[in-house]
């Protein structure tokens, strides 16, 4: 990844605040809709993680992902817990029963952080899980054990600068756990168009292959303890039927291209070019784990 000037950086983050935030915003609107018909929805799971099979039970659901990312993983008791880019708060209502503690989540959406508190309220854990209307790439105050990051930090305009960031918030020995979609190295150049068309529907202005986030992690002072792909416990439709979902929201997308309902089909197609690209093995979902030096 090619560093960015301060100056560039700010300019750069600002604008991808809004454009994020605008997203989330149609998004929230989708998962309330969806809810009807999908069985498991990110507005009532509170996340919406990718569906995964467990290994071990053949357990098929949005939190499979928390054991997979959570395996090895030594920790205090009562840890602190940093959640950056946390959408409606799910990964630390399911994992504070899991692994204690106290939370700090973190994201850039008025509506996502709205329910989150309320639901935190909802479940009395106000005064263990607290969530902040701000970027992760803000001065972030405490000192925190792990700090989590699933598809989140692919959001970011300046990936390095961002794991620095969080770096700094993370005790000596703490860890950071990052879970996200990652291009293969030496990415096949017949795919290079589908790739910017994810980024382009997601709002991944960089989006790092594994190396780039392990170049990121290192330059921050933490040390690699772990990396697993995941890929291959997703569940992926046929070909043909991505094409032709594909085909459906490219000419949804148009139709609704001078109005904020894009942002749907939009978030379908990137999400469908996402499978395709994992089919043809030129994508990863990855879990990436590094502790910071003592």
């Amino acid at each position: 990844m090619k560093p960015m000037t301060q100056a560039a950086t700010d300019t750069a983050r600002a604008a991808q605040l809004q454009k994020v935030s605008t997203y989330y915003r149609w998004l929230d609107r989708w998962v309330r809709w969806n809810r009807i018909v999908r069985r498991y929805s990110g507005y009532d799971s509170m996340t919406v993680h990718r569906l995964m099979d467990d290994p071990v039970t053949g357990h098929n659901g949005p939190f499979v992902l928390h054991n997979l990312m959570l395996e090895g993983l030594k920790l205090p008791e009562n840890p602190q817990v940093l959640d950056a880019g946390c959408g409606y708060g799910g990964t630390a209502f399911d994992l504070i029963g899991k692994i204690g503690g106290t939370w700090l989540g973190r994201t850039i959406s008025p509506i996502q952080i709205g329910r989150a508190r309320e639901e935190a309220a909802k479940r009395g854990l106000a005064d263990r899980i607290r969530f902040e209307l701000k970027s992760y790439d803000e001065p972030i105050d405490g000192q925190f054990d792990l700090a989590i990051g699933i598809e989140s930090m692919v959001h970011s305009v300046n990936p390095a600068a961002t794991v620095a960031n969080i770096a700094r918030a993370l005790k000596p020995g703490g860890t950071f756990l990052l879970v996200d979609d990652m291009p293969i190295e030496n990415f096949p150049a017949a795919l290079e168009g589908d790739l910017d068309i994810v980024r382009k529907m997601w709002r991944c202005p960089v989006m790092p292959t594994e190396r780039g986030w392990r170049a990121a992690f290192e330059a921050a002072g933490l040390e690699i303890e772990h990396s697993r792909d995941l890929s291959k416990l997703i569940y992926h439709r046929p070909l043909e039927e991505m094409n032709a979902l594909i085909d459906r929201d490219t000419r949804r997308a148009s139709r609704l291209r001078w109005t904020g309902l894009r942002m749907i089909p939009e978030a379908n197609i990137g999400g469908l070019m996402i499978e395709r690209l994992a089919v043809e093995a030129a994508l990863e979902y990855r879990v990436l784990r590094g502790r910071k030096k003592s």
